[in-house]
């Protein structure tokens, strides 16, 4: 089954186009990156995934996408089928009413996909036991009873991959999920990262850092401009021809022993 499949769907804001007859096929158990340079169109591509955006409609072509073999979808029932994390949802849980939950009370409230406290009466002992659970698996089971505005911004991205995971989605999707982070923090986050993998749930990372690219991740999907300008495997995705021309700078790719790549641009 595919996770998502796009074919020539566009997508405009502003009368600016972000996404310009996009063809893309992520298919599920498929791990995948989304790499490119800033304003090439990733970020939205994953907000047509979640529902935040729709295609645009243009003379003579509306473009097709489905999700999870659906072309059509109850917003509310799509995201529990998917975890997500970015920057915006990182802010909201670290302000206002969201941050003043526990990391507890917000791995719960990826049961409803709100933000906000979820009532008792919609809590049973199998979803409090999942949310111990899920921090558990996350080496965040210390941070359950802390304010989620008095975490650090390492402890507050793990509290959100457990609340990502809570619901046992089919994918998660990750939003340059290292923002922010220092060296010790982001090779934790890393780690998480290849262990969510393993587990078995489809990943798929937005980026346009190649040293995020876990071993797990064996898909790539290069845009450029609103366009895909490669779907493939890894080694051919992320070697130093095809990084080249799509960053338009030289590149130089090498591998440490974990299988993690680093990229320098050279002269």
């Amino acid at each position: 089954m595919n996770l998502i499949s796009l074919q020539d769907v566009c997508l405009f804001r502003n009368r600016v186009t972000i996404l310009d007859r996009l063809t893309c096929r992520i298919e599920l158990g498929q791990h995948t990156v989304i790499l490119g340079p800033n304003g090439s169109g990733k970020t939205s591509l994953l907000k047509l995934l979640m529902r935040f955006f729709y295609p645009s409609i243009v003379p003579e072509n509306s473009g097709t996408i489905e999700i999870l073999g659906q072309s059509e979808w109850n917003v509310w029932e799509l995201r529990k089928q998917l975890g997500y994390i970015n920057s915006e949802i990182d802010f909201h849980f670290s302000h206002g009413r969201s941050g003043r939950l526990t990391g507890f009370e917000a791995v719960l409230t990826g049961f409803s996909s709100s933000e906000l406290e979820v009532e008792p009466e919609h809590l049973s002992d199998a979803m409090r036991e999942a949310a111990r659970e899920a921090l558990r698996r996350r080496d965040a089971e210390h941070l359950g009873n802390r304010i989620m505005s008095h975490l650090s911004t390492g402890e507050r991205r793990r509290v959100l991959l457990a609340r990502a995971l809570v619901h046992g989605p089919k994918a998660v999707i990750l939003d340059e999920p290292t923002t922010g982070l220092d060296i010790a923090a982001r090779q934790q986050l890393l780690q998480q990262m290849q262990s969510i993998a393993e587990e078995g749930t489809t990943l798929v990372l937005v980026t346009h850092h190649v040293e995020e690219i876990v071993p797990a991740i064996q898909h790539v999907v290069l845009l450029q401009a609103g366009r895909s300008v490669f779907q493939g495997d890894r080694a051919n995705g992320l070697s130093e021809k095809k990084l080249s021309e799509l960053f338009r700078v030289p590149i130089r790719i090498e591998n440490d022993l974990n299988e993690m790549l680093r990229a320098r641009v050279t002269s």
